[in-house]
Order: C-alpha cells, then structure tokens, then sequence
C-alpha cells in the first residue's frame, strides 16, 4: 500500500510599521556660526548704506547634489519678518543697523536671501546643497547703541508631508553684538585753555560820545573726533550796573568788558548774567570755531587807568 503525504505551506506575514516614504535620496545637515566682536563701533561719518562688517559663517559642507523623486517640503524660519529695505536688507534689533545675507550652494551659485519666514516646496529632480553662507551689516540710520542677540538667524528646513524634519541648514549668531556709536571727543585748542586777549590803548576820551571802543576780534577753536557740533558756555562776573558787561578788576573806573559772538557776520552779545551765554557751532573737517570780539564798553564816568575782566570758557559737544 502506498502512502501519501500532502504537504501543506503556510506564509506568515509580520506586520511591520511602514516608514514614511523619503522624498529626496539625501538632505543637507549642517549649522554654521558667525562670530563677532562684542561690540563693533560704527564711525559717525559712514554713510548710510554703507556696510559696517561682513563675514563668513564657520564651516564649508560638502559640495553635492541631493535627487529627490518628488516634491519636498520645505519650511523657512527666520528671525526677522518685518518688511525689509531695499537689496534684501533687514532690520535688526539694533537701531541703524541692517542685515542681509548670502548663500553659496554646490553648483557654486552665490545669492542672496530674504530672511523671512514661510513654506515652499522643492520641485522634484536633482538640487544643490548649500555649503556655507556670509553675513554683511550695513549702516541703516543714526545709530543709538543697540544690540543684536545671539541664536538662531536663518533655518532651511526639508520636511516629510507630515511635519518630520529630513535635514536642515541654520545659520547662527554665536554671540550678542552691540552696535555703538564712537565716543566723540573735543578739546579746545592748546593756545586757547588759557586766553589773554590785548586790546588797544584808548584815550579816555574815546568813549565820551560812544558806548563802546578798541575793538579786538579773535576765535576759539576746539580740535573734535566724532562729534557733530559743540556747544561754547561762557561765565563769569557781571559788572555793577549792567550784567550783560564783565566786571573790570583793573584800575579805569567808568568801563567794563563787552563780549559778543560774530557767528554768522551777525553781533551777538555773551552776557556775563547766564541769560545768552552759549553759542553752537558746527563741526567741519574736526575742528569748531567760534568767532568773537572783545571790546571797551562803557558803564559810568570813565576815569584813567587799566582794564581787566575774565571770561571762562567751557564746552560740551555731541
């Protein structure tokens, strides 16, 4: 008797978790810093518009190409999502100060982006890696002192459909930056701390029919760095009698100082009271001069002898 035997095949079939189907074939994956010094003085003559510094970000990525068989997703995440100024320039947290920057893919293609964030998508097809990025700053306005903070500047994201982060390009501030204004600096000059001012010799006569006689013109000056304008602040002794005058300590009797300003061409008096005793003057190629006259002036019956006064002379500046 024969036998049979029938011989019976199963398949068992695991279940398994089906992964999300990847777009591209590779992704780009890398970070980059920009590092700064902590404070970077901008020079009160740079134009606006101009640049104040540029740098690379740290890093070169490899040169390649990623191949993606479908569209991709891809999410922007900027810092800044104001509207920029013109060429791409972006407002920062500093006051006067704008950024923008500019990216250099595989191919090598040099461009720059806008730092504002949003989504995209990457059509399918073979697509350069960034490789590495600059940073350049740039004069927007008056600068008042601000800081940029460290962290993250620009993230390129490439995504699944469903939100799965693939790979990533960030730039980065590695540190906080203050934009500053130079410190301004101004000195009167060498021969004017100490001022003698000679006026010449008059009869006593000079002044019977005149209020004022023997005029002498001369200037203050200051030498400045970084400053726009500087502010002349005269004091002293009022004469008796008149306080727009400076009191005389010399032997005439009937005559005191008269000090006043010719900004302009036009006379103005310096009154020795504290009431119109500053005069604003421009800065131009670093220096500020103040031109002034001194003169005999009459203040009673004028008798023989000499006239002496003191003005003293300080400044401010900005």
């Amino acid at each position: 008797m024969k036998h049979s035997t029938l011989f019976i095949s199963s398949l068992v079939v695991f279940g398994l978790p089906i992964a999300a189907q990847a777009e591209c074939e590779s992704y780009m994956n890398s970070e980059h810093g920009l590092s700064l010094a902590a404070t970077v003085t901008v020079p009160a003559n740079l134009p606006v518009g101009s640049i104040i510094t540029q740098q690379p970000f740290s890093g070169v990525a490899p040169g390649r190409f990623m191949n993606c068989r479908s569209m991709t997703l891809v999410q922007i995440i900027a810092r800044y999502n104001t509207p920029p100024l013109p060429n791409l320039i972006q407002p920062t947290e500093a006051p006067g100060v704008g950024i923008r920057i500019k990216i250099t893919d595989a191919r090598p293609w040099t461009g720059f982006y806008a730092l504002k964030s949003g989504t995209t998508h990457l059509r399918s097809g073979n697509h350069p890696v960034f490789t590495n990025a600059e940073a350049i700053f740039y004069k927007t306005g008056p600068i008042t002192n601000g800081v940029v903070p460290a962290g993250s500047i620009f993230t390129y994201n490439m995504m699944t459909s469903v939100g799965q982060r693939l790979g990533r390009f960030e730039l980065k501030l590695n540190n906080s930056v203050a934009f500053v204004s130079p410190a301004a600096t101004c000195d009167l000059a060498t021969g004017d701390v100490n001022r003698t001012i000679k006026l010449p010799v008059i009869h006593v006569g000079a002044l019977k029919d005149a209020a004022y006689t023997g005029t002498a013109n001369f200037e203050l000056s200051a030498h400045c760095t970084d400053a726009s304008s500087i502010t002349f602040r005269f004091s002293g002794t009022p004469a008796a009698g008149n306080n727009q005058l400076f009191a005389n300590t010399g032997t005439a009797g009937g005559v005191a100082l008269w000090l006043y300003s010719r900004i302009g061409g036009a006379n103005q008096t310096i009154d020795a009271n504290g009431t119109s005793n500053t005069r604003t003057v421009e800065v131009s190629g670093n220096r500020a001069v103040l031109p002034l006259t001194a003169a005999y002036h009459k203040n009673g019956a004028v008798s023989q002898g000499t006239l002496a006064s003191t003005a003293t002379v300080n400044i401010t500046y900005n």
